[in-house]
């Protein structure tokens, strides 16, 4: 007999998984049915209608041109200062001056304008006219008709409007001269619309749209002149449905509470088991890993989630005690190993002195024991750092906290590190903030880091290389950072390079030497101090900068203990 499994303990899953997949796909095929027919119907109506709407609102704007146009023209042409000027052929350019350069533009339009006499003949322009044979024959025919008209030449939208307002004398009937102006059919055509004209058809255009006549003064209207608006891009203007789309969004409103009641019936008991394991982890991520476990209760999903993060934490914390065992036996393995080493480097070097003192005289003896007494030198300097390693890894370092001025703790590392770099050739720049930079930390300390980060520096620069070294105060800190131009760090290298016994890439000599101590030495004491050091590289071959910061003493009145400098040290020749 098939037992029908309960609520809490049956596939949630599967049954949530199922219902929102049939609600969610019913909501999208009723909303997209709804949308698609209310949408459609809504576009139609509202496209014929903005179309009708731009097309009489463009043809507007060239009648309302044309309108000013001759306005303003007839306004001028009946100035009797403009026929008085015209009668006294001496002066008329002055007469006319005034009037002119008010007449370069019409609503933004440019109007090409000149002033003839009664013969046609040109008296004086607004410097764009540009009248060819044929408009000025049609000009003297209409100023000896002594009527005022407006004709069109050329074909297409490069053709030209041209119109005449006669100058007439109060005491003559006879036209004195003659205003006569031109603009260009495509200036005046508004948007992507054309202008056609009675014996002319508009030029072909690429979308559809109304043509509507233009109600143009009666100056024009024999013209004939009709807009064509192309409205094919009037699509994304419509006016949004808000009625439509109310009753699409009130559907989607009504199916979502739907899928909501639904859905939360069926994955409550799965979501109050899954928030359990949520803060069980999160107690686990506080506190680390120790005996608790996760409570074997709830639904089939939630219960097999939890023996599998069991059996996950069973095996870390296998994993982390033997990890810490391993962790103390290498601390206490390096300790021994370094204490074992240092032993014997003191008769070591004891007897390459007397080897030099006795054997004065035999230059291959002498030589051998300088070479002896650098190499146990540089053998003491490695178990030294060997040493500071496994003191502070052992939590056995002691730091000797007082006021510390880090400009001189800089200066003294500079100075310890001088020869290195004389050897190798580097320039040096120290940069040290005017401003006094007191910290609280050992000063022995500070000045070991300092001067293994300039160490680092200088190891991993090809000779002849460049260092810059500054000290600065940002926002309560106090910023040590050293620069180089040297091989650089990869981009792999770069989140490790502070970890114990990490290297750059050796040369084939090994020029570098070393164990990898220095940085990590660095990273440990500055943690000590209550500070921070980070590395920063753009790749192989584009050089290293290390930031140090560290708090800056409160409470301490402010005094000029720093010297700003630049100091350069090469290798002498």
């Amino acid at each position: 007999m098939r037992v029908r499994p309960t609520l809490r303990t049956g596939s949630l899953t599967q049954r949530f998984a199922f219902a929102s997949a049939v609600l969610a796909a019913a909501a999208v095929l009723l909303v997209a049915a709804a949308s698609f027919w209310l949408v459609n119907r809504q576009h139609a109506s509202a496209l014929a209608l903005l179309q009708q709407r731009e097309a009489a609102f463009q043809a507007r704007t060239v009648a309302d041109m044309l309108t000013t146009l001759a306005s303003r023209m007839k306004e001028v042409a009946d100035s009797p200062i403009l026929a008085t000027a015209l009668v006294d052929s001496a002066g008329r350019e002055t007469y006319l001056a005034p009037f002119i350069g008010g007449l370069r533009q019409i609503d933004g339009v440019p109007v090409q304008v000149l002033f003839t006499d009664f013969e046609g003949k040109p008296i004086a322009g607004n410097g764009l006219e540009r009248f060819d044979q044929a408009q000025l024959d049609w000009l003297r025919a209409r100023i000896d008709q002594g009527a005022d008209s407006a004709a069109i030449f050329g074909r297409g939208q490069d053709a030209d409007l041209v119109g005449v307002a006669l100058l007439r004398y109060s005491r003559t009937n006879t036209p004195e001269g003659a205003l006569v102006y031109k603009v260009r059919i495509r200036d005046m055509r508004p948007g992507t619309s054309t202008l056609a004209w009675k014996g002319q058809a508009a030029a072909p255009q690429q979308g559809p749209g109304p043509e509507v006549p233009v109600k143009a003064p009666p100056l024009f209207a024999d013209l004939g002149l009709k807009l064509r608006v192309d409205t094919s891009e009037l699509g994304h203007l419509l006016a949004t449905p808000w009625t439509q789309y109310s009753l699409i969004g009130g559907i989607a409103v009504l199916i979502a509470v739907l899928v909501f009641l639904l859905g939360t019936r069926f994955s409550l008991g799965l979501t109050q088991d899954l928030r359990k394991l949520e803060q069980f982890a999160g107690r686990i991520g506080q506190e680390g890993i120790d005996g608790q476990r996760a409570e074997l209760a709830g639904s089939s999903e939630t219960i097999t989630l939890a023996r599998a993060i069991n059996g996950m934490l069973d095996r870390l914390h296998r994993q982390q005690e033997h990890l810490h065992q391993e962790h103390q036996r290498k601390d206490e393995f390096l300790a021994m190993l370094a204490h074992e080493l240092r032993n014997p480097l003191a008769p070591i070097s004891s007897a390459a002195q007397l080897l030099r003192m006795l054997f004065a005289s035999e230059p291959r003896i002498k030589q051998a024991s300088e070479v002896i007494s650098r190499q146990v030198t540089h053998m003491t300097h490695l178990v030294d750092d060997l040493l500071d390693v496994s003191r502070v890894s052992r939590g056995l370092a002691t730091i000797n906290r007082v006021e510390v001025e880090l400009g001189g703790v800089l200066r003294e590392a500079v100075e310890q590190i001088a020869p290195v770099i004389d050897a190798k050739g580097h320039r040096l720049t120290v940069d040290i903030a005017a401003q006094a930079t007191p910290v609280c930390g050992d000063r022995t300390r500070l000045i070991q880091v300092a001067a293994n980060l300039l160490n680092n520096a200088a190891k991993y620069t090809p000779d002849g290389g460049a260092l810059h070294v500054s000290l600065q105060q940002q926002e309560g800190s106090a910023v040590l950072r050293v620069q180089d131009n040297g091989i650089g760090i990869g981009p792999d290298l770069l989140p490790v390079v502070f970890d114990l016994f990490t290297q750059a890439q050796r040369t084939p000599d090994r020029a570098q030497g070393g164990l990898g101590l220095g940085l990590a030495l660095v990273k440990k004491l500055v943690e000590l101090h209550g500070g921070a050091v980070e590395a920063d590289s753009g790749g192989a071959g584009q050089g290293s900068t290390f930031t140090v910061r560290l708090p800056l003493l409160r409470d301490v009145q402010p005094h000029t203990l720093g010297v700003r400098s630049d100091i350069e040290t090469r290798a002498q020749p």
